[in-house]
């Protein structure tokens, strides 16, 4: 089932990073006084030097400006398809989404099902309008693939969905090849023990990552 595209989700950062808007704020204010201190001064000295002044404490303003965390543009575009079945989580070098398998594969396939497309060409609008590089990752469970799978193992299944995610994004939405790359972890890298229906579950998805870096 796929997720309510008008639900937006939570976005979770990590505890290291939720105080930051604090950093920023006392460097602001900071940046303010020695403004006032430096026209203060300045008055004495003579329009030369005021110019100087200002053009420095222009650079260390827009500075302050861009010190805001870096992924605050792209996971309010990302809010359309986020909800609790698909978290955002913003690390320090990127921002995350996990996707359920059953969002967008039937089960034991590697081929997109055309109606829950819609999902990823909401994702794809919000990335478009970023620079940063993408990185579409494929995880399965630990269940043993069923008798007659064109799949020789879990580790090409999660491969399969993670490149029919790619294809797609590049394909049909026009995503730029340089900006992609596509990682498959088959069932060894799980988020939970795979010792319930549940953990399973959420153990086998895409993870869709944003880099801080073009």
């Amino acid at each position: 089932m796929a997720p309510d595209l008008g639900k937006l989700g939570p976005i979770f950062v990590e505890r290291r990073n939720q105080f930051i808007w604090l950093t920023i704020y006392s460097d602001l204010i900071t940046n303010l006084f020695l403004l006032f201190l430096s026209l203060y001064a300045l008055s004495f000295i003579g329009p030369d030097a005021m110019s100087d002044a200002m053009a420095s404490m222009k650079n260390r303003l827009e500075y302050s400006k861009k010190a805001a965390p870096w992924y605050q543009d792209i996971a309010h575009q990302l809010k359309m398809i986020s909800n609790s079945d698909a978290p955002i989580i913003a690390r320090e070098d990127r921002l995350e989404m996990a996707l359920p398998d059953d969002v967008l594969f039937a089960v034991g396939s590697g081929d997109l099902r055309d109606q829950d497309q819609l999902i990823l060409h909401a994702l794809a609008r919000a990335l478009n309008k970023v620079p940063y590089t993408i990185l579409i990752e494929g995880h399965t469970d630990n269940e043993p693939l069923r008798p007659g799978s064109r799949y020789r193992s879990n580790w090409e299944l999660s491969l399969a969905r993670a490149m029919s995610v790619v294809r797609y994004l590049i394909d049909y939405e026009g995503l730029s090849p340089h900006r992609v790359g596509v990682a498959a972890f088959g069932e060894y890298h799980p988020r939970l023990p795979n010792d319930t229906p549940e953990h399973r579950a959420a153990n086998r998805r895409i993870e869709i990552s944003v880099l801080r870096y073009e």
